[in-house]
């Protein structure tokens, strides 16, 4: 029993710290002028539902675990019960956003909508050295449509997701699409292993270090679309785009 409690305590307490940082990041929110941060209110609402009650109930029930003489906790004898519930209910969604909203398993083209042209920002100009050893510039490609794949070893997603984005490549690289596959920065090792293995001819290159920080990404993989003037048309997304949303680009 006391195992048991001591894990409770444990694991509340991550729920504390993690919904900690997602309430930071949405206070910080109206004050991060990124130019290609997208902030999706109703989804930030739906989510904090569950975060914030599992933040307060959570935090007072480590608080009453932890220091049981302290009497402020002494007639909120349903607390425990209550942060059981919402730590069941964190958990599920905590697992749904990981899994089904964040790229964690592999799956087919994003259902988002391309960026109406008067909406668009410009993207953020890159410059990275590819596997060949060639400079890579967005700022070059103006008058191409660009795929940005932010990926890494690492990611298992994305080691599913990068043959799709190979064959993306092979169907509209004659046709006005550029490719261009950025490795985070993170555990490096094997990335050139897997390109060969894989013959991923696509030109990828490793961030150094701003890249993945000028366009947001806040998880791997993440996918963006530039359309031909410079400007974001689609993205930040953890599943590829579909075929009709490149060619209406190009288009």
């Amino acid at each position: 029993m006391k195992v048991l409690k001591l894990f409770l305590v444990a694991y509340q307490a991550a729920i504390v710290i993690i919904s900690a940082l997602f309430i930071l990041q949405v206070l910080r929110a109206p004050f991060d002028t990124s130019p290609c941060t997208v902030y999706d209110w109703d989804y930030i609402i739906k989510v904090s539902l569950i975060v914030i009650p599992s933040f307060v109930f959570c935090l007072c029930n480590v608080l009453r675990l932890s220091l049981p003489k302290w009497s402020l906790f002494e007639s909120w004898k349903g607390i425990g019960s209550i942060s059981i519930v919402f730590t069941i209910l964190w958990t599920c969604f905590f697992g749904y956003i990981r899994i089904l909203q964040a790229g964690y398993v592999s799956g087919g083209a994003s259902l988002a909508n391309i960026v109406a042209p008067e909406a668009r920002k410009t993207a953020p100009d890159l410059t990275l050295n590819d596997q060949s050893g060639d400079t890579i510039s967005l700022s070059a490609l103006k008058g191409k449509v660009v795929l940005l794949d932010f990926w890494g070893v690492w990611c298992g997603p994305c080691l599913q997701k990068v043959p799709k984005t190979q064959d993306i490549h092979d169907k509209f690289r004659d046709k006005g699409l550029a490719v261009i596959g950025i490795h985070s920065s993170f555990r490096t090792e094997g990335m050139a292993d897997f390109i060969a293995q894989n013959n991923i001819t696509f030109p990828i290159g490793i961030d150094p270090g701003r890249i993945a920080n000028d366009y947001s990404v806040r998880g791997w993989p993440t996918y963006y679309l530039i359309d031909k003037q410079g400007h974001i048309a689609w993205g930040p997304q953890h599943g590829l785009p579909s075929k009709g949303q490149i060619q209406t680009l190009l288009d």
